[in-house]
């Protein structure tokens, strides 16, 4: 029998995503996101380095593409970039939006967020499609952004809880490779993508990749 569909319930004040795998809130505040806000490296993180944050004398508008739980869109926003996170799936794009508003609430993480990042619930690949004549090309990014689904593991590698909830969501990310077509016909001068380590590219052309712990971020600058 197939299990049944996450949902979203409000407990104690704040928005969980809730299944048989267990429950999920976005919390930029505290927990690991806190951490990493304040002893996570700074503009040496890897997803800060492929985006060129790192050395920039303006931070670069970043544009992401595949939101999720939007972890990078706010560490590139708490490190100064401008960042734009698009969101597809509705309960998920709820689930940042309560996270966001959570995150407000508390003095330190404000500051360190001011008003750089922005929530878009949207089908990223249909306002892609629609350039130049879209919100996205008016935000004027120096960079897209594209986190897709991560590939499925084998049965001994059991997934995080919370990509387990997501899977029963929204299912793969079938259109992912067309999602990367469409963001470097843009003619946008980067676009970064981020990938397991041990996964190939998703598309020919990439110029440099960073290495991260368990993940790499591929990037394509457009042509000159």
């Amino acid at each position: 029998m197939e299990s049944a569909r996450p949902v979203l319930q409000r407990i104690d004040g704040r928005l969980y995503l809730c299944g048989e795998e267990g429950k999920v809130c976005v919390d930029w505040v505290g927990g690991t996101m806190g951490f990493r806000r304040r002893r996570g490296g700074g503009k040496g993180q890897a997803v800060a380095r492929a985006v060129g944050l790192r050395g920039a004398k303006v931070a670069p508008r970043v544009i992401d593409l595949t939101a999720g739980l939007a972890r990078d869109a706010f560490v590139l926003a708490t490190l100064g970039c401008p960042v734009l996170a698009v969101e597809r799936q509705t309960e998920i794009h709820d689930l940042v939006a309560d996270g966001l508003a959570h995150a407000m609430q508390d003095v330190s993480t404000a500051e360190a967020l001011g008003n750089r990042l922005q929530l878009l619930h949207d089908d990223a690949l249909e306002l892609l499609q629609q350039w130049p004549d879209s919100v996205l090309a008016d935000f004027a990014p120096d960079v897209l952004y594209l986190d897709p689904m991560h590939p499925p593991r084998p049965k001994s590698a059991l997934p995080r809880k919370e990509m387990r909830l997501f899977r029963k969501l929204v299912g793969e990310d079938l259109d992912q490779e067309q999602l990367l077509e469409a963001a470097r016909a843009t003619g946008v001068r980067k676009v970064v993508v981020k990938r397991p380590s041990s996964a190939p590219p998703l598309a020919l052309g990439v110029s440099s990749s960073v290495p991260g712990k368990t993940t790499r971020f591929d990037v394509y600058l457009a042509a000159t």
